[in-house]
């Protein structure tokens, strides 16, 4: 136990990193049977071949988000730009936003009525607190580059799993059987399901949902709506969170004139949160287990709530080996495990 409790504390600043690796090996290792298969006497290129997949995969999506984010924010900086430089009057909608849209115009009025008011505002608020502004532009720029060597470190992991993988599983499956005998078949053919269901429940979903309410966004004229779109996909994630966002939306259209228009983007777009968290994902994931429809659903929502991102993969997994082990209990002592 020292052993493993000293590997643990040694392995911990990169267990992150391996598990995410981990979960996308397995999540991909189909594809990379059929790249191997190509490249039968030439494992390190083939491993190569769908590790650079696996990035690409990864990064571009990144790097659009990134550009939209960019693209947005000069959008914003050059608007607060002019109101600082000609002044800015308040929009008539905004004294109508409920219980704090008089909140909002005086905020308004304080900084973007008047021209060159922002910029005091900016100096002031910096010579008083610019070691408040370096901590919060440090602690960006670490977060940022620790997620970005996560990912780095995950890839590279990631072409290992894939050149030993063979060498790997062989491995687990000694130990597998070495300890747990006649009933390690029924957990290593549960454990590969569950993650590629998650994997394919939390990819294919998000990018369908990320589709989607940039569309409806597009279509009823709100700007940004590839980033808003984006963000509601990522806030989908977390229970209320992206119900929340579209309610925001709501009234603010609401506000502006077109309240027809803001409910239906409260109700279709929580409409499309609601099947996807309900129906499509554990509906994805339940055709790769034999878990019961109730049990996929309550293992990504108890995941997700416990765990975070992760918790989408994890709580499955979890409960595809507790259903296993039922499984097991139920069976006779003469009965074959896993039939």
């Amino acid at each position: 136990m020292t052993i493993l409790a000293a590997a643990f504390a040694v392995l911990k600043p990169f267990l992150l990193a391996v598990v995410w690796a981990a979960v996308i090996a397995v999540a991909s290792w189909p594809l990379h049977k059929r790249i191997s298969r190509h490249l039968a006497s030439k494992p390190n290129l083939a491993a190569t071949c769908t590790t650079f997949i696996i990035a690409i995969a990864l990064v571009v999506p990144m790097l659009l988000l990134v550009f939209f984010v960019i693209t947005d924010l000069n959008t914003v900086a050059t608007y607060l730009l002019e109101a600082d430089e000609k002044g800015k009057a308040a929009p008539v909608w905004l004294g109508k936003v409920p219980w704090i849209g008089s909140l909002l115009v005086g905020k308004w009025q304080l900084y973007l009525a008047d021209p060159h008011q922002l910029s005091l505002f900016s100096q002031e608020w910096l010579s008083t607190r610019l070691n408040l502004a370096q901590d919060l532009a440090q602690s960006i720029l670490i977060n940022f580059t620790s997620r970005l060597a996560t990912l780095a470190f995950a890839l590279w992991v990631l072409f290992f799993f894939y050149r030993d993988g063979e060498i790997l599983v062989a491995k687990i499956n000694f130990i597998g059987h070495k300890w747990l005998q006649q009933r390690w078949p029924s957990y290593s053919n549960s454990i590969p399901s569950a993650v590629r269901g998650s994997v394919n429940g939390l990819v294919i979903v998000g990018f369908a949902e990320a589709v989607i309410f940039s569309a409806l966004f597009a279509v009823v004229g709100l700007p940004s709506a590839v980033l808003l779109g984006a963000l509601a996909a990522i806030l989908a994630l977390i229970p209320l969170a992206a119900p929340a966002l579209l309610a925001v939306i709501g009234v603010i259209l609401s506000v502006q004139g077109v309240t027809m228009t803001g409910i239906y983007v409260f109700v279709f777009g929580t409409l499309v949160v609601m099947a996807a968290d309900y129906i499509v994902r554990p509906w994805l994931i339940q055709g790769s287990t034999s878990l019961p429809f109730l049990a996929v659903l309550f293992g990504f929502l108890g995941g997700i709530s416990s765990m975070g991102v992760v918790g989408l993969i994890i709580g499955p997994v979890i409960l595809a080996l507790l259903h296993v082990l039922l499984r097991e209990a139920s069976m006779d002592d003469s009965a074959e495990p896993g039939r």
